[in-house]
């Protein structure tokens, strides 16, 4: 791996570091929360923002309030955040030294945000519309991310963003969004005149 490559995997990973110890700190506000008998809504939304991010079921259910206690999920995110942890390490000790010029995570995540756009606009003309539509819903979650979960994390430089970025940010969102959604309407209707198609030929 490059030593740019190297420094700008390792900058991502402080930024996954801290999204995982932003996640801790919601468990133990929780749990504190359990102690008293209040619920803390906070910590509920984080918990099904990190299953939707995990994307399966047995993620949803492990971290789901209603099958496993305070203590439970907290174990299962201090687990995740040692293995980042330990990823972190493990990246660190591939920069050079001399290599002292962090590159910006952030400003990584929203070039990758266009990168999945630009792409996505290239495969919706080239007809693609299934591959189109996921890769506009890619960027839609980074660009999200940085509205949304981005500015709360802990980071060093701590990052913010101007309401022109906050505006910038949702009006990307907002095309992203109509795309996504034309490419995956036009896709089913393509489904369907195959299946009709399929049909004909059937009958006759």
């Amino acid at each position: 791996m490059e030593a740019g490559k190297q420094l700008e995997a390792f900058s991502i990973q402080l930024v996954i570091l801290a999204v995982w110890k932003q996640a801790l700190h919601i468990c133990h506000t929780q749990a504190a929360s359990a102690m008293e008998g209040s619920p803390n809504q906070e910590a509920s939304r984080y918990k099904r923002s990190i299953s939707k991010k995990h994307g399966s079921p047995d993620s949803e259910e492990c971290l789901d309030g209603k099958t496993q206690g305070p203590k439970d999920i907290l174990l299962q995110i201090e687990s995740e955040f040692l293995k980042e942890f330990e990823n972190a390490e493990e990246l660190a000790k591939t920069i050079q030294p001399g290599n002292t010029e962090m590159p910006d995570a952030m400003e990584t995540i929203f070039q990758a945000a266009l990168a999945f756009g630009r792409h996505g606009g290239v495969e919706e003309l080239m007809g693609e519309m299934g591959s189109a539509a996921a890769l506009y819903s890619k960027a839609v979650r980074l660009l999200v991310f940085l509205l949304v979960e981005g500015p709360s994390l802990i980071l060093n430089p701590p990052f913010s963003l101007t309401n022109t970025d906050r505006y910038r940010l949702r009006n990307y969102i907002d095309i992203l969004n109509n795309r996504q959604g034309y490419s995956r309407s036009q896709r089913m209707t393509l489904l369907k005149c195959d299946d009709s198609q399929g049909t004909l030929k059937e009958k006759f």
